[in-house]
């Protein structure tokens, strides 16, 4: 079973959850949510449900709605001059920059809130369903990606361990909310979800690994504070290896899966 689901698949996947608005916050909010992005957290989520499942079912679509809300509210207060200061976003003027301050902290706000009304929608009596929308909000909270942006922010990167921590969570962690989630809502057993948060970990950290070396000129704390170049692109082979027998485990097509991973070694941006 061969990945087709594009960007356009969950632009429109979006729209139909996004609220019917135009005031100042929801044009902000708009502006960054069809900015352009390569939308790999829902696409991931709903190829897992597809693989599992066989089809992809409508929890599952919202599930990929609520994640790529909240991936785009963090990148908005990611950007902020009192977070990360970026002026670009995707290309594109960020979201403070062409709205204010205020607007794009509203606009955050306001797609968090927005994705745990979205998981409100799904069928919370299936029990896999209420695990999957528990295990998103643990993911993106305190101690997941939240965790992540404030390790990122307030603590030393000294050794391997602490770059892994930092990976895990900041990037890491929404990205095994759409394995997991994906899977979740399909029906897949705890062993094959267990086996898919590994993958997810094990990506979630090559992807920032290779982040960090696209962005050596500007990135103030990375993996190359504690290995060299080298070393890093040995170890993406490595994580990349480890992912490859862990998705041999499973009785699915993951093409697409592997698809993202041998892509990821070779992006450019």
């Amino acid at each position: 079973m061969k990945n087709s689901i594009g960007i356009e698949i969950v632009d429109e996947i979006l729209r139909g959850y996004f609220p019917n608005s135009n005031d100042k916050v929801a044009q902000a909010m708009q502006y960054s949510l069809f900015s352009g992005g390569k939308r790999i957290r829902p696409m991931l989520l709903l190829a897992t449900a597809k693989a599992v499942g066989g089809k992809i079912n409508e929890n599952a679509k919202i599930m990929a709605a609520a994640l790529e809300f909240i991936h785009t509210y963090s990148l908005i207060h990611d950007d902020l001059p009192c977070m990360d200061n970026d002026d670009v976003r995707r290309g594109k003027r960020s979201c403070h920059m062409q709205f204010g301050e205020a607007a794009a902290v509203l606009a955050g706000d306001a797609l968090l809130n927005l994705a745990v009304e979205t998981l409100f929608k799904g069928s919370l009596s299936n029990k896999g369903y209420a695990k999957a929308c528990q295990f998103m909000l643990k993911m993106s909270g305190i101690n997941g990606m939240v965790r992540g942006q404030s390790l990122d922010l307030f603590t030393e990167t000294k050794t391997v361990e602490e770059a892994n921590d930092v990976a895990l969570h900041k990037t890491g962690d929404l990205i095994r909310a759409a394995l997991v989630c994906g899977a979740l809502c399909a029906g897949a057993n705890d062993e094959e979800t267990e086996i898919l948060d590994q993958v997810a970990i094990k990506l979630g950290i090559c992807y920032q690994a290779v982040d960090d070396m696209l962005d050596s000129n500007k990135c103030e704390k990375s993996f190359l504070d504690v290995m060299s170049e080298r070393a890093l692109k040995d170890y993406t082979l490595k994580l990349t290896d480890e992912i490859k027998a862990l998705i041999a485990k499973l009785p699915y097509d993951m093409t697409f899966i592997e698809n993202i991973v041998e892509q990821n070694l070779i992006r450019t941006k």
